[in-house]
């Protein structure tokens, strides 16, 4: 795979972690807490979901001639 997807999986990963940091002072979320995102568990789902399949579509890519 290109350096470029790697690059963005890693981004999309990080900020999908960086949802579910706590904040003091938000509101709270779908868990139940106060995070960063008040729909933190599925920002954050989203965000995977989208990585995971541009790490599938690279790695479909690179099985092509």
């Amino acid at each position: 795979m290109k350096w470029y997807y790697w690059l963005v999986i890693a981004i999309l990963v990080v900020v999908g972690i960086s949802t579910l940091v706590p904040a003091p002072g938000s509101p709270s979320n779908l868990i139940g807490y106060s995070s960063v995102d008040p729909a933190a568990p599925i920002s954050g789902i989203i965000l995977w979901v989208i990585a995971g399949a541009i790490y599938w579509f690279g790695k479909r890519k690179e099985k092509k001639p």
